[in-house]
């Protein structure tokens, strides 16, 4: 099982290191005040050489790993939260939101992914809850479904399993239920889990590695991994430390994992 942090490079082997880094990032990185007097932090500590992800676009963007930090209308430093700007935005049709039950910061979008139609949301890839690092500052902009906004989103990885090839997939012994291969499913909307009233932004999906790329934390000195992981109609870019994937990912490898999705409205 993979820790949020040790995903992106961070690691956090307690809640020490956690307040250590929370504390870090909210001194360091770019305050976002918050209406209610709280503020958002975002923490982007910059590579020594800026690194470049493939974008839809066709061009290199400026990305890397980040912290955000939530900070308390007192001053306190309450929480972090780890991310990965891709400089790649999904449009997304939004159909849903909601706040965090636990934590007076957070809060989620529901949508569907890359919708073919704009005036028709159903029209996208597959339906997906994602956690948003700036939900206290858009909460108020969303008003009324559907809505398309650009998000940008990273999959960060819970578990992991890396297959060959799809032979190896489709054929795999043991009891581990995989999806159909290029399948995504949201547990807020498939019922992977008795959630009750609220369901966390997480996902299992089974797709084909089209790149993956060894990254080097620019303050740890981390190593850990980003794929870029084909879907139905879509593609999702995942990150997980050595541990979680225990071998080097390949093109044309086979990712079955469980995510949680964090992102950002851009």
């Amino acid at each position: 099982m993979s820790s949020h942090f040790s995903c992106v490079g961070f690691p956090v082997d307690d809640m020490d290191a956690y307040w250590a880094l929370a504390r870090r990032a909210a001194v360091e990185g770019t305050r976002l005040p918050v209406q209610d007097g709280s503020a958002l932090v975002r923490w982007a500590p910059q590579n020594q050489h800026p690194l470049t992800l493939p974008s839809p676009a066709g061009r290199g963007e400026r990305v890397g790993p980040e912290i955000w930090a939530q900070v308390s209308e007192t001053g306190e430093v309450i929480g972090a939260t780890p991310f990965f700007s891709t400089g790649a935005a999904h449009a997304l049709a939004v159909t849903g939101i909601g706040e965090d039950p636990e934590e007076a910061l957070d809060g989620w979008i529901d949508g569907w992914l890359e919708p073919a139609e704009p005036d028709e949301p159903y029209s996208g890839a597959f339906p997906l809850r994602v956690s948003l690092l700036d939900f206290a500052l858009v909460r108020s902009r969303i008003t009324a479904f559907p809505t398309t906004r650009r998000v940008e989103i990273a999959a960060l990885t819970h578990e992991a399993e890396l297959y060959e090839n799809e032979t190896a997939y489709r054929t795999a012994p043991g009891d581990t239920y995989r999806l159909p291969l290029d399948s995504f499913a949201s547990t807020a909307h498939a019922g992977i889990d008795d959630a009750g009233d609220f369901a966390e932004a997480t996902a299992l999906a089974g797709g084909r590695i089209a790149q993956a790329r060894l990254l080097i934390n620019p303050v740890s000195e981390v190593p850990y991994w980003w794929m870029q992981v084909s879907l139905r109609n879509a593609t999702l870019h995942a990150f997980a430390d050595r541990e979680t994937l225990g071998k080097e990912p390949q093109a044309g490898n086979i990712l079955w994992a469980s995510f949680w999705l964090v992102g950002r409205m851009v």
